[in-house]
């Protein structure tokens, strides 16, 4: 029985609800970025601490995505888009209210179990329940209230700590998801039992214990030491989930990736060029609120106006880039976005505050258009490469790419940044020095550059897919 809904008003109001679920995870993946300084000050944290209110989040969302998307196809799409609405406003709201650091990040686990669960489900809702005529529209809304969520999160985060305080970046959240919740309910059709099917749990648990151990060690190592005991269980945990990761992955029936697609070097290479690019954007969106605040004495309405550059501009140029590339290929676009996020580290390895806001201006509109080129075409190239029959792995490993990306991102910068200024001792933000905040912004800017080298190289050894030749289509799976 198809379960495809044909009311015109039905159909709007589903889309409707699929769209403030994007909204929402796009909002708080940005909205926390331009108070992490405030926050730091409040709870007395360094720079490398402080990193986890972002880290926590976005690794509940690499991690759990893929699972919460597997177990929604098993008739339970309803359920787990309407909880994770209800578990994202409570952990909002306990966010909002935290007195401590330590209840800040458990919070902000539970608050990003909810995004990941509302991310899993909200494209769902469109393929499930939309006609296929209007899947491309449906999908494009929820990339562009996404889009908007994120460029709008910096400047409402600003304006909202500038004259009332950082916790209502948190709080929020809860009238929308309180209005939300009884609306989607209302618009969702009820869940239909289906016929169980085999779930991937070992293979989940590994990859989210190699995720979260590989996450912490790398961020830890400044604090503690390369030696410390932590460390080297981080360490060992670490490896011992990934060869448990794959060796599930390669004798399970039905993964929850087949890990196999990875034996084609021209997916490895386009899928780790958008990792590294994401691992590079993400790192210097973490730090550019310290630079923008302790460099540019800027306070966090004037930073979140700033921050609100790249991504209003590449909500302008990326829909008409994305369909640009469809006509011409995406090798140029992968190309050009490696070459801009180059000129980005470029330009924030040498930039200084007496320099004054145009060099800053530069980069941060080269960032807009680096993600243009970046955000369709070289995300449309990891599916589009991905071995035949296997698009629907390569589309679930261009989404993890992007949060796992974020999170390796912030993570490494924040360790770089970390060991570069903790010549006498880690130290709180608000006790460092501008030329010390600076040089760790240099070094961690130039670890980026390197990466940035990288994506560039293996963004050049994959050449343009010719789809017209029946005779290449395994040429593309060398």
């Amino acid at each position: 029985m198809s379960r495809i809904i044909v009311d015109p008003l039905h159909q709007k109001l589903l889309l409707v609800a699929a769209t403030i679920g994007m909204l929402l995870d796009g909002l708080d993946g940005s909205i926390v970025n331009v108070v992490l300084p405030q926050i730091s000050e409040s709870f007395g944290t360094d720079t490398g601490t402080i990193s986890w209110v972002v880290i926590t989040y976005l690794l509940m969302m690499a991690g759990l995505i893929l699972v919460f998307g597997k177990i929604a196809e098993r008739g339970l799409l309803q359920k787990i888009f309407l909880g994770g609405l209800l578990v994202f406003t409570l952990g909002s709201a306990a966010c909002g209210l935290s007195p401590d650091f330590g209840i800040l990040l458990a919070s902000r686990i539970f608050q990003g179990i909810g995004a990941a669960m509302i991310a899993a489900t909200a494209p769902l809702l469109c393929v499930t329940y939309l006609p296929n005529t209007m899947l491309g529209t449906s999908l494009g809304a929820m990339t562009m209230a996404s889009s908007i969520g994120f460029a709008a999160g910096p400047a409402i985060g600003g304006f909202l700590t500038h004259y009332l305080s950082w916790h209502w970046v948190f709080l929020i959240n809860i009238p929308i998801g309180l209005l939300a919740l009884p609306f989607a309910l209302h618009v969702i059709p009820e869940d239909i039992t289906r016929k169980k099917q085999p779930f991937d749990l070992t293979g989940a648990v590994a990859l989210f214990g190699m995720m979260a151990s590989g996450v912490y060690t790398l961020e830890r190592i400044p604090h503690l030491g390369i030696t410390d005991q932590q460390i080297l269980l981080g360490s060992v945990l670490c490896f011992a989930c990934t060869i448990a990761f794959l060796v599930q992955e390669l004798r399970c029936t039905a993964p929850l990736i087949n890990v196999r697609v990875f034996t084609a070097w021209k997916f490895t290479a386009v899928f780790l060029a958008f990792l590294i690019m994401n691992i590079v954007y993400a790192g210097i969106l973490y730090l550019l609120p310290f630079f923008l605040q302790a460099g540019m004495r800027f306070d966090t309405a004037v930073s979140g106006l700033y921050l609100l550059i790249p991504p209003a501009l590449t909500a302008i140029i990326g829909i008409p880039l994305g369909r640009w590339s469809d006509s011409i290929g995406r090798r140029p676009f992968a190309l050009a976005a490696s070459l801009v996020l180059i000129a980005v580290n470029g330009i924030y390895l040498m930039i200084l505050p007496e320099m004054g806001p145009v060099p800053l201006l530069t980069g941060l509109i080269l960032m807009g258009l680096f993600w243009g080129f970046a955000g369709g075409p070289v995300a449309g190239r990891v599916v589009d490469y991905a071995p035949r029959g296997e698009e629907g792995t390569g589309s679930s490993l261009m989404v993890t790419a992007i949060y796992l990306g974020s999170v390796i991102g912030i993570a490494l910068y924040a360790a770089t940044f970390t060991i570069t200024t903790a010549g006498g001792g880690i130290v709180a933000f608000s006790d460092l020095d501008l030329g010390t905040l600076m040089n760790g912004f240099h070094v961690s800017t130039l670890a980026g550059l390197v990466l940035s080298v990288a994506a560039f190289v293996f963004s050049v050894i994959v050449r343009e897919r010719r789809e017209p030749d029946p005779a290449a289509g395994s040429s593309a799976h060398e």
